[in-house]
């Protein structure tokens, strides 16, 4: 939704690198982003629009159903999901100069009900989520996962502040300046953190909310001196492979602190 504020503000603006930056963002992003932007969508008289908006419009628009405008832009193809989001951001663009201007400019609700939030995003928060192990060309190795439970965390967010690469599980990725982070008694994980070249550190997790981890889990990772650490992958270790495929796993390799 940040990226969607952005590309927004950015139309608004008329900056167009900044519109292009938000929109490639939002590309990647979740369909539920999407469903968002359209669940309320007002309908914009006298205008062209891709033939997968009057779809919305004629189809899914009219039942009202959130759960269903969700199935909706799921399913949409890649060219699909561009149109139809050039479309919702143009409309919403439109919209927000009209915000508490007391007319109904637009068929659908009132402006006046109508709000988007230009605020910058709060900042992006982790923590320990599950850990197993996952198959590599050396055998099974011991992983940890990472969730965001206030949802500010994406895999965007990983990738580009945090520089986690893609994962392949047919390889075993190399050690990185990222170190495990576990609590001082029960050796259970809470996290990973980076000192970064110009000194500043990057955590995610907390020592708060530490991960479940079995005793051959704790053992298997001091032997091997690192875990992979997975971001926002939440559909369990026996389905990895397939998020894998799909590109949807980002990780890294974190040393254990001696």
């Amino acid at each position: 939704m940040f990226a969607a504020s952005a590309a927004i503000a950015a139309g608004l603006a008329d900056c167009e690198p900044c519109f292009a930056s938000a929109m490639a963002r939002l590309m990647l992003g979740d369909s539920l982003v999407l469903a968002v932007l359209a669940a309320s969508l007002p309908l914009v008289p006298n205008q062209e629009f891709s033939p997968v908006t009057h779809t919305f419009w004629s189809e899914v628009q009219p039942h009202g159903n959130h759960p269903y405008t969700y199935a909706f832009t799921a399913g949409l193809k890649a060219v699909q999901r561009q149109h139809f989001l050039e479309d919702l951001v143009d409309i919403w663009t439109s919209v927000v100069p009209h915000l508490g201007g007391g007319g109904r400019t637009l068929t659908g609700p009132e402006l006046t009900l109508l709000y988007v939030d230009l605020s910058p995003a709060p900042p992006s928060a982790y923590k320990a989520a599950e850990t197993g192990f996952v198959p590599t060309p050396h055998g099974p190795f011991p992983a940890l996962t990472l969730a965001s439970p206030d949802m500010t965390g994406s895999i965007e967010d990983l990738a580009e502040r945090c520089g986690f690469p893609l994962y392949a599980w047919d390889t075993l990725p190399d050690l990185t300046d990222w170190a495990l982070q576990q609590h001082p008694a029960t050796l259970h994980p809470w996290g990973v953190r980076c000192i970064r070249h110009d000194g500043h550190s990057l955590t995610l997790g907390s020592p708060e909310h530490p991960a479940e981890a079995t005793s051959e889990w704790i053992d298997t990772a001091q032997r091997a001196g690192s875990v992979l650490v997975l971001g926002l992958w939440s559909g369990g270790f026996t389905s990895l492979i397939h998020g894998v495929q799909a590109q949807e796993i980002f990780a890294v390799r974190a040393r254990l602190q001696s």
